[in-house]
């Protein structure tokens, strides 16, 4: 290829797919260099633009990658790539209002139809809903984001009380957020319903802003027989005083692991946490991840077997004091139920983490740990650990002060 682009000086296609096969090796800053000058003569070459945006964007230099975004819509307006990938980065800066209509491009990029359900139900556009039935489901992302939006489902709930809502969403989270008040699971085949609305939407319908994110305290609470259940197993496996910290180091976990996605710490890194003396760790990890257990030098309950799905792992962590995890459904689960959480955050930031700040405008009880550099877990780990030293005792287990010794006169 390098020979071909020396030979074609003129040919920009072939700049662009060398720029993009070094963004795959990570060769980034030679893919930069090549699409770099290439871009000096072919400034309007809207694939160049496209790729040299994503090099950019996984150096993080995201004003550079929203420019080349914009730029490649000015020669193409509407390109439905385009729209995403700026969608994405203006998230990422926090942009929301913008960032969530140009996210509306995943739809010609292959977003799936509501799967099992009629096809050609009318898409609510906010209007009244009254004695309507809506089905509420999510186009687009993982269980994580079903999680983070299904805050929305209780605005719509508190604004249009008398419809009925209708929740469809993935096998793992049903049990979960078929607890959330005013809310039915959809059967497959159900031909009733009057409005569909994807979950991604709603930010758009709300009018949602970094700094009106609803519900950021937690919006989630598993079935209290099951959060006792966990909480009587744990009273006999974790006995007496200590912090109960639940771990979860690979993403992809209700599936098979995504290795690709850099969303991942070796277990082996967090044996330093063990330096924490008083601390039980629970893990919390579904999956081929699962293999690095048993961890030399860090002692870690596993109770997969009885973690059949995100209800199970709910009242699990209800039972604890703190989750880290990295940037995964346990996470967005931790957050929505308001659990403390330290989350260990890859080099290219997801793009509803923000930027070069260690909190998250969608939950208060996070805190964000990020990689200083790609690939730098090693960095993470040894600044979890330190938040961990410094991480205050459980109430019930802290020092009490003797009472005064009172004087006889």
């Amino acid at each position: 290829m390098r020979k071909h682009c020396a030979a074609y000086p003129d040919d920009s296609s072939a700049a662009a797919l060398l720029g993009g096969l070094l963004y795959r090796c990570e060769r980034l800053d030679e893919a930069a260099s090549v699409m770099g000058e290439a871009l000096g003569r072919f400034p309007a070459a809207v694939p160049l633009l496209l790729n040299y945006g994503r090099v950019a964007q996984s150096q993080m230099r995201i004003a550079t990658a929203i420019a080349c975004y914009r730029r490649a819509l000015a020669v193409e307006p509407g390109f439905a790539m385009a729209r995403y990938l700026l969608g994405l980065q203006l998230l990422l800066v926090g942009e929301y209002p913008e960032g969530f209509l140009l996210m509306r491009a995943r739809n010609e990029l292959g977003a799936p139809p509501p799967p099992d359900w009629p096809r050609n139900i009318p898409l609510w556009q906010g209007e009244s809903l009254a004695g309507q039935r809506l089905l509420i489901w999510l186009d687009w992302g993982g269980l994580g984001d079903e999680l983070q939006f299904a805050r929305y489902i209780e605005l719509v709930r508190r604004q249009h009380g008398p419809a009925e809502l209708v929740l469809g969403c993935s096998a793992a989270n049903q049990r979960l957020l078929g607890l959330l008040p005013g809310v039915s699971l959809c059967a497959a085949g159900r031909a009733d319903l009057d409005y569909q609305v994807p979950l991604f939407e709603l930010p758009v319908l709300f009018g949602t802003t970094v700094d009106n994110v609803p519900l950021p305290e937690g919006y989630l609470q598993p079935a209290p027989a099951d959060v006792r259940r966990w909480g009587e197993r744990l009273a006999g496996l974790a006995p007496g005083p200590g912090l109960r910290i639940g771990l979860c180091w690979s993403s992809g976990f209700w599936g098979s692991r995504t290795v690709e996605s850099g969303k991942a710490i070796p277990l082996a890194l967090l044996a330093r946490l063990a330096g924490r003396a008083d601390a039980h760790y629970i893990s919390l990890q579904k999956g081929e991840a699962r293999a690095e257990l048993p961890c030399p030098g860090l002692p870690v309950l596993d109770f997969d077997a009885d973690l059949n799905d995100m209800a199970d792992t709910a009242a699990l962590i209800q039972n604890l004091d703190l989750v880290v995890s990295v940037d995964t459904s346990v996470a967005h689960l931790a957050g929505a139920l308001g659990k403390p959480v330290l989350m260990m955050l890859k080099w290219e930031s997801g793009m509803l983490w923000l930027l070069e700040r260690d909190t998250s405008p969608w939950y208060a009880s996070m805190r964000v740990v990020r990689q200083a550099a790609r690939h730098d877990w090693e960095g993470v780990a040894r600044r979890v650990h330190e938040l961990l030293q410094a991480w205050p005792a459980r109430e019930s287990d802290r020092a009490k002060p003797e009472a005064p010794v009172l004087r006889q006169d």
